[in-house]
């Protein structure tokens, strides 16, 4: 069956063979390239529902490149990590959140202003006591004794009181309680002299006696006092104070 029979010569009975068996060669070579680009066709567009399988490659390859990246010892940190790390981590061992502390603000506590005490009320005449006294127990005739006028808050609370010289006064009176003599008989009313009087803490005016008589407006003639007792008495606006006894001798 392998020698070619025929009325022509052998070689070319042979040829014929050799070209089928080339053709035949070339036809399956053709068949397996046309299946396999069918094949690759069908690879690049899958059926809907089903993942892509370039896809499931990336997201496997991106899982182990995270693994990888969790596993992997850390390096070595540099200098600002050493402070970044060391800031971060609290006394615990557990470390702190990174983010920018949250600096509490501070409010300013309230000033609270205290109103400043009211000014001092006028002095009552029920808490003013004045007295007027002589500066010792007798005087010779012709002497000019020294006469004290005392002015004393005997209230709670220091007040204020007008102890100006047109208020004030001195008065000798004698034994029979005439008025012979005014301190403020040859003086002009002068301008108010309004005083902080403290409590239990006396005002004090001096003035001297000549020992002579005197009258409103000053008259020019005036009379020598006579050895003998008198009374001196102390005067604030109304108020009258008692008469301390003045001896003349």
């Amino acid at each position: 069956m392998l020698e070619p029979i025929g009325p022509l010569p052998q070689s070319v009975y042979w040829r014929r063979r050799a070209a089928a068996a080339g053709a035949s060669v070339l036809a399956v070579v053709l068949l397996a390239w046309i299946i396999g680009g069918l094949v690759e066709a069908d690879d690049q567009h899958p059926v809907h529902g089903t993942a892509d399988a370039s896809g499931l490659g990336q997201e496997q390859s991106g899982t182990r490149a995270a693994a990888g990246r969790v596993s992997a010892p850390p390096s070595s940190p540099g200098p600002d990590d050493r402070r970044t790390s060391a800031t971060a981590t609290s006394s615990t061992g557990v470390p702190a959140p990174t983010s920018a502390a949250v600096v509490p603000t501070t409010r300013p506590n309230p000033v609270t202003t205290t109103a400043p005490p009211p000014p001092p009320a006028a002095c009552a005449d029920a808490v003013t006591q004045v007295v007027a006294v002589p500066d010792g127990p007798s005087f010779p005739v012709g002497a000019r004794p020294l006469l004290r006028l005392r002015i004393t808050n005997a209230g709670p609370v220091p007040c204020t009181r007008d102890v100006s010289r047109r208020l004030r006064e001195i008065v000798v009176l004698g034994a029979d309680g005439a008025r012979l003599w005014s301190s403020n008989d040859c003086y002009g009313p002068p301008q108010p002299d309004v005083r902080l009087l403290l409590v239990n803490q006396p005002v004090e005016f001096t003035v001297r006696w000549a020992g002579r008589t005197s009258a409103p407006g000053c008259p020019v003639n005036r009379k020598t006092v006579q050895a003998g007792t008198y009374q001196v008495v102390g005067r604030l606006g109304a108020l009258v104070g008692a008469p301390s006894p003045l001896v003349l001798t």
